[in-house]
């Protein structure tokens, strides 16, 4: 073992000695995401979803079709949209390119965000991914549909 390799090992050892514990917070709703995947908590969602009245919805990149759909949606789960201040925002968005693509691979086009409000109006803690996979060569009206049938299947 050279000397780097062992003053590496010192050094790591002593930093996770000196590392400080964090106390525990209380449970709250919310998603953590494990590399690209995201685990949420399905039934705070739905609570949250349900007591929610009035929800933001944003769209990336914004266009009228998507902001209308992503409304409609809002609509049929008997929320009013309005800008500023609400109890859930929905962001609807392509994720970004990741490189090269090469093969009929099926990958991510697009995901509906749901977000608590936080402070000033910004978003808060995420609640909810709902990612919508299919192949890239897919037109965006139809990625669109398909992310949002896809929402209303899962919360009908």
């Amino acid at each position: 073992m050279s000397i780097y390799t062992r003053t590496l090992a010192a050094a790591l050892c002593l930093a996770a000695l000196n590392m400080r514990a964090v106390p525990a917070q209380s449970p709250a709703i919310g998603c953590s995401k494990d590399k690209n995947h995201y685990s949420c908590d399905k039934a705070q969602f739905t609570k949250a979803l349900k007591a929610a009245r009035v929800v933001a919805v944003e769209t990336h990149p914004f266009n009228q079709v998507s902001a209308g759909a992503l409304e409609g949606l809002a609509r049929e789960l008997g929320k009013s949209v309005q800008s500023g201040s609400a109890d859930l925002i929905f962001v609807l968005g392509a994720p970004d390119p990741d490189g090269i693509y090469i093969g009929p691979n099926d990958r991510e086009l697009a995901s509906i965000r749901v977000f608590q409000p936080g402070p000033n109006g910004e978003r808060g803690q995420l609640l909810w991914v709902e990612s919508f996979i299919g192949q890239p060569d897919m037109p965006w009206p139809m990625v669109v549909h398909g992310a949002i049938q896809q929402f209303k299947n899962e919360f009908k």
